[in-house]
């Protein structure tokens, strides 16, 4: 499994074809943003993705604050446990 955790700078050519390879041969492949997404992360991990059918998007998808009312689309995340691993 190939782990995408945050990429902060832009792929290159070649990185992109072999990412792309390892998912069409079968790979499986985990991305994790921030929001704000591909401009804020200063990543071109989209050029990729869009080509096999997803992007990532500058919005957010789970909130670490309640307001009003959730998007439907969102998850509200309230004293949660977050492994220090997984922060690393």
């Amino acid at each position: 499994m190939l782990l995408l955790g945050g990429p902060r700078l832009p792929f290159n050519a070649q990185e992109l074809q072999d990412i792309r390879r390892y998912i069409e041969e079968g790979g499986r492949c985990v991305i994790m943003m921030t929001e704000g997404g591909e401009t804020k992360q200063n990543t071109n991990i989209n050029a990729m993705l869009e080509q096999v059918g997803i992007s990532v998007n500058s919005d957010s998808v789970i909130r670490k604050t309640f307001h009003k009312y959730l998007h439907p689309k969102e998850a509200f995340i309230g004293n949660g446990c977050l492994s220090e691993e997984l922060v690393k």
